[in-house]
């Protein structure tokens, strides 16, 4: 593995230090508040990257920095146990704790709605469902976290999502990959957020956004008005609307990247992915002070709730005992190399 620029051997390293102490994954429990009982697996590699994995919701990327600059965003709710988080009650601004991924879906993204008498809270169900069957993998090359994320009705749907996350031990560079089973004989819509989120520092006034460049429409009529201002960053303005903007890269490749440059913290960030898979990539700028956040949200559709959207014509559909696959990748590096 790599160190400081130098390669090392596994046996290189076990002559020098645990292993343990330059890269590895462990389960940890939250014990107050209320995130008590919250299952989380911590990581760390020895290129800097630190990241704190909820078990308890959907193996979603919470806390994530690099080389000690913080990278994400953590709502004012703070970490909350699932177990008291009821998704169907509209208490959603409550208990949304935000955190770098918050994976939104699998049958609805976007507000509210209901569907044939069935209530389809904001953003759906998997973001709140505890993983099952998790297992950690660790070596001088590679960290990987595997675990099945259900989602099910009886005499309705039946879901399971299969999350593998993969991170280099030696560097900075996290990938997440999704495949989605349909376990049931008739087709099913499936919808899929992955609501990346950045905060501060990461997040300042320094930070430049660089998009694939194409077409960018605002979702309402005030994020249009201001939508020549959709990759300046400002600080915290008291009582500011949030604004989400709708990017459509031009044609061409299928992969996607934006990166995200912070000249003065020396640091850079790049997501990409599939827009065959992720049609569509939105970005929501929230400069108010207190919920002060940028997410980079690839996903497969205008997030307007499974009602809209249906009768829009949405076609992305999972057949009976079929499976789809999504996923995309963060890479994360300095500009100040040594």
């Amino acid at each position: 593995m790599n160190i400081n620029n130098k390669k090392y051997t596994r046996e290189d390293i076990l002559r020098r230090n645990n292993p343990s102490a330059l890269y590895g994954a462990r389960r940890i429990v939250i014990a107050d508040g209320r995130a008590r009982g919250h299952r989380m697996i911590e990581v760390k590699t020895s290129g800097g990257l630190r990241a704190m994995i909820s078990e308890d919701r959907c193996l979603d990327i919470i806390d994530l920095e690099y080389k000690g600059v913080n990278l994400a965003f953590l709502s004012k709710n703070g970490i909350v146990n699932s177990s008291i988080a009821n998704p169907e009650n509209n208490s959603f601004a409550k208990y949304w704790q935000g955190g770098f991924l918050a994976t939104c879906g699998l049958r609805n993204t976007g507000g509210a709605c209901e569907v044939d008498d069935e209530l389809f809270p904001i953003h759906g169900h998997i973001g709140q469902t505890q993983a099952e069957a998790t297992n950690i993998y660790v070596d001088e090359s590679v960290i990987a976290i595997i675990g099945i994320i259900r989602e099910t009705s009886l005499f309705g749907h039946n879901l399971e999502m299969v999350r593998t996350i993969t991170i280099p031990s030696d560097g900075a560079k996290i990938t997440v990959k999704d495949v989605i089973h349909n376990l049931a004989p008739e087709d099913e819509a499936v919808f899929l957020l992955y609501h990346i989120n950045f905060g501060f520092p990461f997040l300042n006034e320094d930070l430049e956004l660089q998009f694939p460049k194409g077409a960018v429409r605002g979702r309402t009529e005030y994020a249009q008005s201001v939508i020549t201002e959709h990759t300046k960053i400002t600080a915290p303005i008291d009582g500011a609307q949030e604004v989400v903007f709708f990017h459509t890269p031009d044609e061409g490749k299928s992969d996607v990247q934006v990166q995200l440059v912070n000249k003065l913290l020396g640091v850079r960030a790049a997501i990409s992915y599939d827009r065959e898979r992720l049609p569509v990539l939105a970005q929501w700028k929230c400069m108010r002070s207190g919920d002060y956040a940028l997410g980079i949200e690839p996903g497969t559709s205008f997030i307007r709730g499974r009602k809209d959207e249906l009768a829009h014509g949405y076609d992305i559909k999972i057949p009976g005992f079929g499976e789809l696959s999504f996923g995309f990748t963060l890479e994360v590096d300095s500009l100040w190399k040594n």
